[in-house]
């Protein structure tokens, strides 16, 4: 009789110990699915088309529409509301005509690192890792790396070497593929001699893992 009940003593033991186990081994999966979905490495290339939004009160110069690229990588964290932290490097090309003579043209072109800094909202976070439709706002400070000039510009140092950019976008998800369309606005002169405050819209296209 006493062997008998040890033996259920024992089998009761061993029972709750295999459940607590499995329930543990459950919430750990689980937890790892969970911080799966609110993390993630994107990585991306677009285009985008540049133009300076130039103060023409005492000048006929207007910018034309140009189109550049940009390549990046960033790091989201966040299921309904989320951070995104990343690098770009921006290629912008500008081209500018004389509005009383279309024949007089000139163009300079930068490139720079781009710091994206965004907060965002997931409007299908119930379904983060499969579709997604997000909304974003971010700050972009942007340091000059390199400048291509022709002789409208007296010297490269017209040029500045850190523009502070607002912007603007919404993205798509679709299992590990993403579409990001935005707009950037710099906060200061990208010519420091005249009114030049540079506008970019864009199209990124990439993956996220």
């Amino acid at each position: 009789m006493k062997q008998s009940i040890l033996k259920y003593i024992c089998l009761i033991i061993l029972a709750i110990c295999y459940s607590n186990s499995a329930k543990a081994q459950d919430e750990d999966l689980q937890q790892k699915k969970e911080r799966k979905a609110r993390s993630s490495f994107k990585i991306s290339a677009g285009v985008n088309v540049n133009g300076l939004n130039i103060d023409t009160t005492d000048d006929p110069i207007s910018s034309d529409a140009t189109i550049g690229y940009n390549l990046g990588v960033s790091y989201k964290r966040g299921r309904f509301f989320y951070y995104e932290i990343g690098a770009r490097l921006n290629s912008r090309p500008y081209d500018f005509s004389n509005s009383f003579n279309s024949s007089d043209t000139f163009s300079f072109k930068t490139t720079g690192i781009d710091i994206p800094l965004s907060l965002g909202l997931n409007l299908t976070s119930f379904a983060d890792r499969l579709v997604g439709v997000r909304v974003f706002v971010s700050g972009v400070p942007s340091f000059t790396t390199s400048k291509n000039i022709e002789t409208a510009l007296d010297s490269e140092d017209e040029i500045e070497d850190f523009i502070f950019y607002g912007q603007l976008g919404v993205g798509v998800d679709i299992a590990f593929f993403f579409v990001e369309l935005g707009f950037n606005y710099g906060f200061n002169d990208m010519v420091n001699t005249i009114g030049s405050n540079p506008s970019q819209g864009y199209l990124n296209l990439g993956f996220r893992f």
